[in-house]
This record gives C-alpha cells, sequence and structure tokens, in this order.
C-alpha cells in the first residue's frame, strides 16, 4: 500500500508541476507579445508622425492651404 501512495504522490507531483510550468511558460509568452505589440506601436506613431510632417512641409511648398480635419474647411 505504502507503494500505491508512493506512486499516487509522484503522479500528482508531476501534473501539478506540469500545470506550473505550462501556466509559466503561457504567462511569458503573452508578456513578450504584448512587449511586441507595444514596439510595433511606437514604430507606427513615429512613421504616422513622420507622414505628417512631410505632407505638411509638402503643402507649404505647393503654396496649398491645410484642410482642418475637425471643421472640414
Amino acid at each position: 500500500m505504502p507503494l500505491i501512495r508512493r506512486i499516487g504522490r509522484a503522479i500528482d507531483n508531476g501534473i501539478v508541476g506540469a500545470v506550473t510550468g505550462t501556466v509559466g511558460l503561457v504567462s511569458r509568452t503573452i508578456d513578450g507579445l504584448i512587449g511586441l505589440v507595444g514596439r510595433l506601436s511606437e514604430r507606427l506613431d513615429r512613421r504616422l508622425a513622420a507622414l505628417g510632417d512631410e505632407s505638411r512641409a509638402r503643402h507649404r511648398r505647393e503654396g496649398r492651404r491645410q484642410i482642418d480635419p475637425i471643421s472640414l474647411e
């Protein structure tokens, strides 16, 4: 009987360890993806700001009037 209990505890410990490891791995993966999305978002913001600056400079060079995006005037 003690042998069966020992085997049961070993299996139980193995299952608990596997679940704990899986949860840790998933957590780290989610953290990594959140960081990646944050960096990509910052790069996109920088590119969009640069495009806006280029557009405003082009409008000034060509003498065109900027359209106000709120009033559309």
